[in-house]
Parts: C-alpha cells; sequence; structure tokens
C-alpha cells in the first residue's frame, strides 16, 4: 500500500549507471501496464458478472501480495527487475476493483480521483524542482514514521474487516473519517518527494541501471496509493 519502495541505494556501481530517463522511461510503462490491467478487469467484472465477494477478494490478494512484493524490493532490490511487470499488474486488479465499487456508487468519484492524482503528483514534482520543499532528513524521518504508522492502521482495519469489523470513527464515515481521508491524502501526496528524491540521490550516486525498475515500482506504489486515497476522501464526503 504505501511508499517509499526505496529508501536507500545499494546495488553495486557498475559501468552502466542508471539514468533519469530511464526511471521515467520504466516507470511510464509499469503505469501504463496498471492502468491497462486496470480497465480489463473493471471491464471483465462488468460484462462477466463477478460476484463483490470475488472482487474483494481478488483486490484484497492484490494489495497484501503487492504489498510483501513492495517490502521483498526494500530487502532486496536487485529482485525489483524480475518484480517490477507482477506488481504493476496486481496494483492493476487492486485500482480496477476500487474503480469498480466506487461507480457504482458515485460514478464521478474514480475520475475525479484519477484526475486529482496526477495533478497533484505535478504539483509536487513542480515544488521539488523549484526547490520549494526541502528533502532533509528529518523530513524524511517524520515521513517515514507516517507511512509506517498509516501502514499499521490499514493492516489492523483488514484484519478486522474479515470479521465484520472496523476500527470505530475512522473508516466508519462523518467528519473523523473525512478528517482521516485528507490527512492521509497529503502524507501520500509528500511521500511522492521522497520518490523524486531517491531518483536524485540514486543518479548521483552512480547506481547500475537495474535500479531504475526499483525506483519505478517506488513511484507506481506512491500514486496507487494517492488514487486510492482520493478515492476514500471522495467518497467521505458524499456520503
Amino acid at each position: 500500500m504505501a511508499n517509499p519502495i526505496l529508501s536507500r541505494a545499494d546495488l553495486a556501481v557498475s559501468n552502466t549507471p542508471m539514468t533519469i530517463q530511464g526511471v521515467v522511461r520504466k516507470t511510464s510503462f509499469l503505469l501504463g501496464l496498471s492502468a491497462f490491467t486496470g480497465f480489463s478487469f473493471f471491464m471483465l467484472a462488468i460484462f462477466a458478472g463477478l460476484s463483490s465477494t470475488f472482487i474483494y477478494a481478488a483486490s484484497l490478494i492484490s494489495m497484501l501480495v503487492a504489498f510483501g512484493m513492495g517490502w521483498a524490493v526494500i530487502a532486496k532490490p536487485h529482485l525489483g527487475k524480475v518484480l517490477a511487470v507482477p506488481y504493476a499488474m496486481l496494483e492493476g486488479i487492486l485500482i480496477g476493483a476500487i474503480s469498480l465499487f466506487v461507480t457504482t456508487q458515485f460514478p464521478t468519484v474514480a475520475v475525479t480521483a484519477m484526475v486529482a492524482t496526477f495533478v497533484t503528483a505535478g504539483v509536487m514534482l513542480a515544488l521539488y524542482r523549484a526547490n520549494v520543499i526541502k528533502v532533509t532528513e528529518k523530513f524524511r524521518s517524520v515521513m517515514m514514521s507516517a507511512i509506517i504508522a498509516i501502514s499499521l492502521v490499514y493492516l489492523v482495519q483488514i484484519g478486522l474487516s474479515l470479521f465484520g469489523s472496523s476500527i470505530p470513527y475512522l473508516f466508519s464515515g462523518g467528519i473523523t473519517a473525512v478528517a482521516f481521508s485528507l490527512l492521509v491524502v497529503v502524507i501520500a501526496s509528500f511521500s511522492l518527494l521522497l520518490d523524486f528524491d531517491n531518483v536524485e540521490r540514486a543518479y548521483q550516486s552512480g547506481v547500475d541501471e537495474s535500479f531504475e525498475w526499483v525506483l519505478s515500482i517506488g513511484i507506481l506504489s506512491t500514486l496507487v496509493w494517492m488514487y486510492i486515497e482520493f478515492v476514500r476522501f471522495l467518497r467521505n464526503l458524499q456520503d
């Protein structure tokens, strides 16, 4: 669910160092693959009449497996090249399922959330390039703590949902749920700055070009997370 995938550049420096253009190309490829997979799953669920139980199970399994892959890449960065494509496809199934669920209730939320995600990403990139917000070690530490805390909250919520329960207030609608959703949207958005800084650090360190896949997975995970949180925020507002 959460980012960052990368917090250190520990691949061996080689004669074929990574490039920023390479990261952009690979990120675009993974993002396109996720979008295609998500759209395909969305349409399949509609025309094949897949049950809501099956769709929910597919989204839950996809999220948990993708989450595990993310941590595997953190521990073993060389796995990024191998896991990038299946990771992107799992993320696609997740966003396809979430988009389907929310569209049945609020037809405009999914599209609005998608636009908001890319607009926010563009704004954060502009802020980073203009050096308006600096990614200091303190900033990185605070963000990592917030991301881990939110991840734990979501894991508890997933566990409770399996028994038909939920964390009070945070996921049951109302002003508290809206405020929590907004907070997570902000944190997810700011975590993109960590991704941009990771790319710059890795480039300056001259790490091997295979590390481009790791960085691309990190950016993709953040964008998917942002989309999910925008969906939750907009849905809570309309509720």
